[in-house]
């Protein structure tokens, strides 16, 4: 009996010390891989898109969508009315409902619209995205709550005879305001109403399968109806088809740079490489009214060579869910980040400076303006501008498609938010449909205007 009961105790002591100890960094490794990692090289790979998706998937997908805005999204505070978990339960039978894949996806970006917010959307399958490879030889705007022609690039003779300052009226015999109404504003997502305008009349109006056609109408500055069709342009990227940037040295000595990216690094070669040019100029103006974004350090090496000083980057709000803390009643402890930037080339331009900015002024383009002024190195000329930036987290979908859920939300240096307002220009200057229609640049001008009554 003795030995029965020491053979146990024995074997209690072997089993208790053959127990492994807590691996912290197996852990941690484990639970990093554990997350989604989107291939976005897969992304754009010719593959048919799947038709056939099951109820199962369309509900697991809205389920995706809806889980990652409720613990990634940034900028919940600023739909304060908005009841997240109730317009997921109502979108359930919608997504059920839709008949093909498209549909499912445009009931996807409408769901994501509640959240309005620029970094934040549903991006259709590639499949469908190849077939926007065409674009209509016009650049439409804006301007005086007018949808107005800015730009005509056709080289065809009976489509030259739209002009810049002329009002689009009705797309294919619909009143423009119900056409948009009905087929680009339900899906748009977006963070101010300037960005809901530039994102219609720039991106989502005019492309379209190469050489399809669209029949608008028009209105002449005298009240005059004309109906036009255009045949559509093939393009590579109807989303990234103007020049990386322009150069030139303008009237007075005064360089001026159009920077229309940041988001490649060719940019801070091409800055450095024209730098002794810039330097024997008297000032510079620094155009960001049609970029997008990008790498906010590209923009950063551009600021860091017109000054000699540290200057701060901006300050970043970042969310930590902590699942213990559901339990504790401290579900989150959010952090604020801070960034400075250090002039590390030998180059510094002095001189004064302007930038231009515009509604279509977005994401890193942004970032590089709020960092402008909050250097104080010279004054911003133009509009506000989009009111969106962050990072955003991208998920895959079924059907082939992604979800981008913004995960953090940045502001100026001194605490200014930016994100859903847009950044104010210091000189605020709309261009004119008479400006328009006379070939001007009245934002450029008030930009040279300036510069010249400071000499």
């Amino acid at each position: 009996m003795k030995r029965f009961f020491f053979f146990l105790a024995t074997a209690f002591v072997l089993s208790a010390s053959a127990q492994k100890k807590f691996d912290s960094a197996a852990y941690v490794n484990f639970n990093e891989n554990r997350w989604e990692k989107v291939d976005f090289a897969a992304f754009t790979k010719d593959k048919p898109v799947n038709e056939r998706l099951t109820s199962e998937e369309k509900i697991a997908g809205l389920s995706q969508c809806w889980s990652e805005a409720k613990y990634n999204f940034a900028n919940f505070d600023l739909v304060p009315n908005l009841n997240w978990d109730s317009v997921y339960t109502a979108y359930i039978p919608r997504v059920i409902a839709a008949a093909t894949t498209y549909d499912y996806y445009k009931v996807l970006q409408s769901f994501y619209r509640h959240l309005r917010d620029g970094h934040t959307s549903v991006t259709l399958p590639f499949a469908y995205m190849k077939k926007l490879n065409g674009i209509l030889p016009l650049e439409i705007r804006w301007i005086e709550n007018k949808a107005i022609v800015v730009q005509n690039t056709s080289d065809k003779k009976e489509e030259q005879r739209i002009k810049p300052g002329m009002e689009l009226v009705a797309w294919n015999a619909t009143p423009l305001t119900v056409y948009i109404q009905d087929s680009i504003s339900p899906y748009l997502h977006f963070s101010t109403p300037q960005d809901s305008t530039n994102r219609i009349y720039r991106y989502e109006l005019t492309p379209g399968s190469a050489g399809s056609i669209a029949s608008l109408t028009f209105k002449t500055a005298d009240g005059k109806i004309i109906t036009q069709s255009f045949a559509r342009k093939p393009v590579e990227k109807f989303w990234d088809r103007l020049p990386l940037f322009n150069f030139q040295i303008l009237n007075g000595n005064i360089a001026y740079l159009q920077v229309n990216s940041f988001g490649d690094q060719k940019i801070v070669k091409v800055f450095d490489s024209l730098f002794a040019t810039i330097a024997q100029t008297t000032a510079l103006i620094i155009d960001v009214r049609n970029n997008g974004g990008g790498n906010g350090s590209n923009g950063f090496e551009i600021l860091g060579c017109l000054t000699n000083k540290v200057f701060y980057t901006g300050q970043t709000a970042l969310r930590q869910y902590r699942p213990v803390g559901r339990s504790w009643g401290a579900i989150e402890k959010g952090s604020i980040a801070e960034d400075d930037w250090k002039p590390y080339k030998n180059k510094l331009f002095s001189k004064p400076v302007v930038v231009l900015t515009g509604s279509a002024t977005y994401s890193a383009a942004e970032d590089f303006t709020a960092t402008f002024k909050s250097m104080k190195r010279g004054v911003v000329i133009g509009e506000p501008t989009g009111g969106s930036t962050g990072q955003p987290v991208f998920v895959n979908l079924p059907g082939g498609g992604l979800a981008a859920v913004c995960a953090k939300r940045d502001f100026f240096s001194d605490g200014t938010e930016f994100v859903g307002v847009g950044i104010q220009p210091d000189v605020l200057v709309r261009p004119s449909v008479k400006g328009i229609a006379e070939g001007k640049d009245e934002v450029l001008d008030a930009a040279k205007k300036y510069l010249q009554g400071r000499k």
